[in-house]
């Protein structure tokens, strides 16, 4: 079987407006605990426990909303560190404010550039958005009680831009601004 060659696309589409809609905001339990090393694969396992998190609004032109508060959960870092980098697979369970379940599920990428290692080293407490690497990709589910304002997001592709930072009690935070494409 051969593509036809005639169907190839030669022209590069208008490149979406990323529009910010919420924020991510993740307390961690303690810093990552490492599962396992593999330096044959090159390959290693941490586990990262969420306490409490919320995800907020941010106000948007679209008019999208999104409220989500005593989010716990964990996130399964895997990486290969010959790469420098993680991949990310986190899930997260929390509640909207008429006591509707969510179930949040997202794959992201952190690159180890030398803000994000800095705050993960306990050298420095903050790191910008502007400074890392850390994606992450967030899919919902709600139950069948969730508000109607809310389900906008089953149908939007969400696009996560974060970063690390701790508290006074050197406690890391992750937490992203989350967009959705438009055209």
């Amino acid at each position: 079987m051969t593509l036809d060659s005639s169907v190839y696309p030669t022209e590069v589409p208008a490149t979406p407006k990323l529009v910010p809609v919420f924020v991510i905001n993740l307390k961690t339990s303690y810093d990552p605990e490492a599962i396992y090393v593999n330096s044959t694969t090159d390959k290693t396992l941490q586990l990262a426990t969420l306490s409490d998190g919320e995800i907020k609004t941010v106000p948007n032109s679209l008019g999208f909303e999104l409220d989500v508060s005593g989010i716990h959960g964990f996130d399964d870092l895997t990486s290969k560190p010959s790469h420098g980098a993680t991949i990310l697979d986190c899930k997260l369970y929390g509640k909207t404010p008429n006591g509707s379940g969510v179930y949040v599920k997202y794959a992201g990428v952190v690159q180890f550039l030398e803000a994000t290692v800095k705050v993960l080293t306990k050298e420095e407490k903050l790191s910008r958005f502007e400074d890392g690497y850390i994606t992450c990709n967030p899919f919902f589910e709600f139950d069948d009680k969730v508000e109607d304002k809310y389900k906008w997001v089953l149908k939007e592709n969400i696009i996560g831009k974060g970063r690390f930072v701790r508290d006074s009690d050197d406690v890391i935070y992750v937490q992203y601004y989350a967009y959705v494409l438009r055209y």
